[in-house]
This record gives C-alpha cells, sequence and structure tokens, in this order.
C-alpha cells in the first residue's frame, strides 16, 4: 500500500476482512507469513511506537463513562487547539453545542447519573473527532464501525473521515461495496484471500464476483427505498 493511498477492503461476512486488520493493528500475531511496513516486519517494531503509527476505529468501538473530552482525547494530556479542530472537523460541536456542560458532559449514567448517550450517528462523529485527534498517526483504519448506519449515512462518514485525513494511508472496510467507491483501489476478499484488486471502475469492467455483488447490493438498496416510500416492489 503507497503512503497515503485509501485502500477499500470489501466483501461479504466472513471473508477475513477484520481478521487482516486485526493482523495488521497487531492484534493477532500470524502464524505464517508477515506483514512489512517500510520493508519491516511490524513485529520488529516497538510496539508502542507502533500503535502510535494507527488511529483505528473498529467495528465494536465503545463510548467509556466518562466526559466527552475523554472520550475522544483518551488521554490526560490535552493539545486545546488539536481538539477544538477535531470537534470542528468532525461535526460533533453541532451536539456538544446543545449540551449545559458542553465537552464536561458525562457519557451513559455509571459514574454520573446525569450522563447522556449519543445517537448511532453522534457516536460515529465522536469516533471519527477520536481517530483526528489522534495527530501523530500516519495510517488511518476504519474496520467497519458505521455497520450499524443505513448504507447513504455510512457512505457520508466514510467520505467525511477521507476528507479530513488527506495525509494519511486509510484502509476502509465495508461489506456494502458503494461505501467505499471514492477509494484509490479496492481489494475484494472471498474466504480469506484477495480475490480481485483494482479501483471500483476496473472491477466493475472485470464482470468479475465483485460486480456481480455490487449489482446485487444496488438492486436490493433500490427496492428498499423504493419499499420506503411506499411504492409497491415490483414497480
Amino acid at each position: 500500500i503507497p503512503a497515503g493511498e485509501k485502500l477499500a477492503l470489501v466483501g461479504e461476512n466472513g471473508a477475513g476482512k477484520s481478521t487482516l486488520i486485526k493482523l495488521l493493528c497487531r492484534l493477532y500475531k500470524p502464524s505464517s507469513g508477515r506483514i512489512l511496513v517500510n520493508s519491516k516486519d511490524i513485529w520488529e517494531y516497538n510496539e508502542e511506537d507502533y500503535h502510535q503509527l494507527l488511529s483505528a476505529v473498529f467495528q465494536d468501538a465503545m463510548l467509556l463513562p466518562f466526559t466527552i473530552r475523554d472520550n475522544i482525547t483518551m488521554s490526560t494530556d490535552l493539545d486545546p487547539v488539536a481538539f477544538e479542530l477535531a470537534v470542528e472537523r468532525s461535526g460533533l460541536s453541532e451536539v456538544i453545542n446543545k449540551l449545559p456542560a458542553k465537552e464536561d458532559t458525562y457519557l451513559l449514567r455509571i459514574l454520573n447519573d446525569e450522563g447522556v448517550d449519543l445517537s448511532g450517528g453522534e457516536r460515529q462523529k465522536l469516533f471519527l473527532a477520536r481517530a483526528l485527534y489522534k495527530t501523530g498517526s500516519k495510517m488511518l483504519v476504519l474496520d467497519e464501525p458505521t455497520a450499524a448506519l443505513d448504507p447513504l449515512a455510512e457512505r457520508e462518514m466514510y467520505e467525511r473521515y477521507a476528507q479530513f485525513t488527506q495525509s494519511k494511508t486509510s484502509i476502509f472496510v465495508s461489506h456494502r461495496l458503494a461505501s467505499t467507491r471514492f477509494c484509490d483501489r479496492v481489494a475484494f476478499l472471498k474466504d480469506g484471500k484477495i480475490l480481485e484488486l483494482g479501483t471500483h471502475d476496473q472491477l466493475i469492467a472485470q464482470k468479475g464476483e465483485y460486480a456481480e455483488l455490487f449489482e446485487i447490493q444496488a438492486k436490493n438498496y433500490r427496492q428498499s427505498a423504493v419499499t420506503e416510500k411506499g411504492v409497491p416492489e415490483h414497480v
């Protein structure tokens, strides 16, 4: 993956996308093979130094029962400029400004009886702010953190990530093929292997399994949209 490239990692559930991401993040150690960064095995790097290179948001990303500020910075050392920029770019400022305690508002009613919860879309904005605040990272990894959102909302959120992380090498993981069309290249996984690799247009032109699955998903989304508008599905 060249530095600065936006790579989509797509495939159906069980294709091996999350496993590959966990290997890349050194959460799993490979039983065979190697992952290299700048021609060096990632397990030869100091663990803290290597994790500093990564800014990852996972499918099961969680809110912590602390303040909004703490949930974004994940540290006791606050960089006020970086914090304000992350909040503004993520769109979370709109949420924060509606709260009496602003960024000092506690999330969840665990440590504070007046703690608040966030909607799915608001949580994604917080996770984006968290990723943007980690200014020292060189690679952004998104392992389907937007899976709970509808396809259109997921695509908009991914494009927002892409907009504000232009200097980072980025990997966007999704089982929704349309969400990652903006990426430089697409790696289509099946049964733990990269089956097809190229730009979205190249893979569509190949008329292989990626193109077939893309059309199936597009057809399903079109039918869902028609049904939601109250029009019979056969129209």
